[in-house]
């Protein structure tokens, strides 16, 4: 289960600081006013930027999944921020959504949502979707649901780690995709909505 020890997005980043042992940096959804940290050597890209890093990929297959990817949100309504950490292949992408205030009750629903969209993914990219974790945690407006999924394709492993945040009447997708299964709690801690 998820134990995110939340924040409040009224607080300022002063208050963020009490987490200064972890090493990141604030990058600006400047559209949306947010403002989300992310680990070291993480670097913001633009549409077009983060589209000619995909056609850069070598395996076809990859490059075909992730392109299929990169459409789809890319497409879809909501303003969509694209990371990439330039020591590894992490990805990162952030999406605006609707407004959607949930509770706890809704979590199993969420969860099936992202469930049914990463097998829907998985089987058109001829990979296998895995559930490892997902929870929900609140603290006064501010909700997180978390799930971790394992993707696998012949024997490459991929890790997406996705957050659903609402607070202050903003709902934000987070997808963390990488090789490691890394718990990206701390960075979420961090976040600012206003």
């Amino acid at each position: 289960m998820c134990f995110l020890l939340l924040f409040s997005c009224e607080e300022n980043k002063n208050s963020a600081q009490k987490n200064e042992s972890v090493p990141g940096n604030y990058y600006q959804l400047s559209e949306d006013n947010i403002e989300i940290f992310l680990p070291k050597y993480f670097e913001k890209y633009s549409e077009t930027e983060y589209k000619e890093l995909i056609l850069k990929i070598k395996d076809q297959r990859l490059k075909k999944a992730e392109l299929n990817r990169f459409n789809y949100m890319k497409f879809s309504k909501g303003n969509m921020y694209y990371f990439k950490d330039i020591l590894s292949s992490t990805l990162i992408s952030a999406k605006i959504l609707q407004y959607y205030d949930f509770s706890k009750r809704e979590s199993s629903q969420i969860l099936g949502m992202m469930s049914q969209k990463c097998e829907d993914y998985a089987f058109f990219n001829e990979e296998k979707c895995k559930k490892l974790t997902a929870g929900f945690s609140a603290k006064g407006l501010t909700k997180v649901f978390k799930a971790v999924y394992e993707v696998t394709h012949e024997e490459k492993v991929t890790y997406n780690t996705c957050y659903l945040i609402s607070s202050n009447y903003k709902t934000l997708m987070l997808n963390f995709y990488s090789v490691l299964d890394t718990d990206y709690n701390k960075y979420i801690e961090k976040l600012i909505i206003k």
